[in-house]
Formats: structure tokens, C-alpha cells, sequence
């Protein structure tokens, strides 16, 4: 028992004196960044081989010593010593660490500051309800962020007004939400950190959501030609602040016929007006219209009436009834109506409607030829229809039939 206390006594005096025998002689315990780090060690003797560990956010290393007047000093690579951060370091005697510590990398102020700027979103609405967020990062010149309460001036300007904030780092960064006016218009942003300034920034204030505006109409006359264009425009659409609403805005004018149908057409809009055209009706028709900025807003609505071009036309058949000529058909001015006009001829047999035959007008004529295919034995009669007119020939025989 007294032969093993001996030997645990003497194993941690050997121990004892080895840690004595280097001694950490290097005092600080903060550098610059970009400075020459060593770390310097007094040694009793020059026999021993010391390694020392470091941990640093670059990675993990084992530097070797070199002998400067009997002392062991280890410096750090240059790029760990242009990294701010604390670093660990052991030293390693025997495959053992026999002594420990932590220094501070500090970010070097005498390098010029740079300044890395983040700016967004670049396109908000008016109104006060979006922002875009200035984050502004000041970094010496080896890319360390700048010391918390690092000083950045801030400035951003508005139409004639320009604001001055002085904004302090915390956790690297500096940042500021800079709200939408209720103007449209650009925004432009700058910011200074120890004499070092950043280049323009830019965000685009665009007006917002259109609210509800008036629509009225133009057309060369009143009368359903089925060839002239009525033209819709809208009011100049405006936002709620009274900004203009974004170019190609969709406006959708949707129209309601008397009989019940539904009819679209859409522009987009320049300088706040939209503009969109419909074809006249071939037929006496009342149009409701009323347009739309979908899901946001819409018009009043207005009522067109379109009057008839002809109050009838004539008709003449030829050839044992089997061809039919409709026409000339004589327009508002007794003029000839615009080639393409439809003309619909219903064939009916026993008050049935057997066939129907579609051809459009060209020099106020439209021409029908009845086949005998068309037609089973016994009589017929035709029924024409076109700008609104319907007409019904007498009874015809059916001479062709056998």
C-alpha cells in the first residue's frame, strides 16, 4: 500500500513539472483582424515537441512550434488571423493538452469600411401598408462585420422630401422598414458608415387597387348593320389615394342583350382610360353594359339601342322553285348593306324544319339553290331571316318530285 501511494505521488509530480516546464508568456487576449497572431510559450528546456490545437470558425488545425531566444511560439495562419471570432487553442505535449485558452479577433477599423446594402421588395403599393427593408451589413476590409453600435446613416428621399436616420448595428446588421407613401412614385435610398458611401437603391411605388370609375360609348351611327364598331372608354381609373392605375390594368366590359346573352370584350389601360370595341348587332338589339376591374372594381351601367336597317327586303324564286335570290337589300340611307350580312333560310315540309341553308350577302344579293336530296315528296315552304326580318313564302309545289 505504501509502495503505491509512492508511485501515484511520483507519477503527479512528473506530471507537475511537466506542465511547468511552458508556461503561456503571450499576455493579450484580443487582436486585430489582419494583424500577425502568435502565441509564445517559455520553455525549461528544448527537448520536449509541443503541438498546439486551434479551433476556429475556418476549421480545426495542429500548428507546429518554432524556436524564437528557447521559447516555443506558434503563429496562426494569415487567414485565420483576418477572421474575427473567438478561437481555442490547447496545447498538446505527449498526445495530451496539458494547457488551454481563448483569444478574441476583433474587426480591424483601420481598413476601410465597406458596406454590403439589401433592399426589398423593389416594387410595394401605395398606401402605408407595404415597406420594403433596408439591411445595410459594414464590414472592415477583410469582410468582418463592424463592432454592435456601429453608427450607419441612412437616408431616402420622396418626391421633394428626403429623410436622415442615423440606424446602430446589432448582430452585424442594421435595418429600417421604409413604408410606402400614398403617392406613386420612386424611392430612393443611400447609406454612410464611416466615410464610406453606397451607390443609389431604388423601390418602385406603384399606385394601388383601382376603385369604382364611369364608362360611356361612341359608334359612327345607331343602327344594327352588323359592320360598324361601337367604342367603350372608361373614366381615368384612379386608386384610392388618387394615383393613376397602372398601365395594362384589364378592364372586361360585359354586355347583356335583350335577349338575355352574354357578350365580352376587354382593353387594358393607358394612362389610367381603357378602350374596347364590339361589332354592331345584324338585328334591332338593346345592349346593357357595364365593365369591370375583376375582383376590385366596376362601372355604372348604360344602355345602347341599336335600331334596324331595313324595315323589309324582297325576294324572288326561279327555276321550279329551287332557286331562291334574297335582295338587293337596301339599308338606313337606301344604300346597299355591307357585303357579309347572314341570311338564314329554313326549308319546311308539314310546318317542320327539314334544312337549313346560311349564306352571306355580296352586293346586297344572297342566292340559295335547293337540292332534291333536301326534300321528301310533298310541298314546302321557305322561311328567310336576316337583320332581325323574317319572311315566309307561300306554299310551294314540289315539281321535282317523282
Amino acid at each position: 500500500m505504501i509502495f503505491t501511494l509512492f508511485l501515484l505521488a511520483l507519477a503527479i509530480g512528473k506530471e507537475v513539472a511537466r506542465i511547468e516546464s511552458l508556461v503561456l508568456v503571450t499576455k493579450a487576449t484580443e487582436f486585430t483582424a489582419g494583424t500577425p497572431i502568435k502565441l509564445e510559450f517559455t520553455a525549461k528546456s528544448n527537448s520536449e515537441k509541443p503541438q498546439l490545437f486551434i479551433i476556429h470558425s475556418y476549421g480545426k488545425t495542429l500548428l507546429e512550434a518554432s524556436v524564437d531566444r528557447g521559447n516555443y511560439v506558434f503563429e496562426l495562419p494569415e487567414n485565420y488571423c483576418e477572421k474575427t471570432g473567438k478561437v481555442s487553442w490547447f496545447l498538446i505535449l505527449e498526445h495530451e493538452s496539458i494547457a488551454s485558452g481563448t483569444l478574441q479577433i476583433l474587426p480591424n477599423p483601420k481598413t476601410k469600411t465597406v458596406l454590403e446594402n439589401y433592399f426589398g421588395p423593389r416594387k410595394i403599393m401605395a398606401g402605408g401598408r407595404e415597406f420594403s427593408m433596408m439591411v445595410v451589413v459594414p464590414t472592415d476590409g477583410f469582410d468582418n462585420p463592424k463592432e454592435s453600435n456601429t453608427t450607419v446613416k441612412l437616408k431616402y428621399q420622396f418626391l421633394q422630401n428626403i429623410s436622415t436616420l442615423d440606424l446602430r448595428t446589432n448582430n452585424f446588421i442594421a435595418w429600417y422598414n421604409i413604408y410606402s407613401p400614398d403617392k406613386a412614385g420612386k424611392i430612393l435610398v443611400s447609406t454612410e458608415c464611416e466615410n464610406t458611401v453606397s451607390k443609389e437603391i431604388e423601390t418602385e411605388v406603384y399606385p394601388n387597387i383601382a376603385t369604382d370609375f364611369s364608362i360611356n360609348y361612341s359608334r359612327n351611327h345607331e343602327f344594327a348593320d352588323g359592320n360598324q364598331l361601337t367604342r367603350f372608354s372608361t373614366s381615368i381609373i384612379r386608386d384610392q389615394f388618387g394615383n393613376v392605375v397602372s398601365d395594362g390594368t384589364l378592364v372586361y366590359f360585359i354586355i347583356r342583350t335583350k335577349e338575355n346573352m352574354l357578350l365580352k370584350t376587354f382593353g387594358a389601360t393607358i394612362n389610367g382610360i381603357a378602350s374596347a370595341q364590339i361589332l354592331h348587332p345584324d338585328h334591332q338589339d338593346s345592349y346593357q353594359v357595364k365593365a369591370y376591374v375583376m375582383g376590385i372594381a366596376e362601372s355604372n351601367s348604360i344602355t345602347i339601342n341599336y335600331k334596324p336597317v331595313a324595315a323589309s327586303f324582297d325576294y324572288a324564286l326561279s327555276h321550279n322553285n329551287r332557286t331562291l335570290r334574297v335582295g338587293p337589300i337596301k339599308s338606313f340611307m337606301n344604300q346597299l348593306v355591307p357585303d357579309g350580312i347572314t341570311v338564314v333560310l329554313n326549308v319546311l315540309q308539314k310546318n317542320k324544319i327539314v334544312a337549313t341553308l346560311e349564306k352571306e350577302t355580296s352586293k346586297g344579293i344572297a342566292f340559295f339553290e335547293i337540292s332534291d336530296d333536301i326534300l321528301a315528296a310533298g310541298n314546302f315552304q321557305l322561311e328567310i331571316k336576316t337583320l332581325g326580318i323574317s319572311k315566309k313564302t307561300p306554299i310551294l309545289r314540289n315539281d321535282h318530285q317523282q
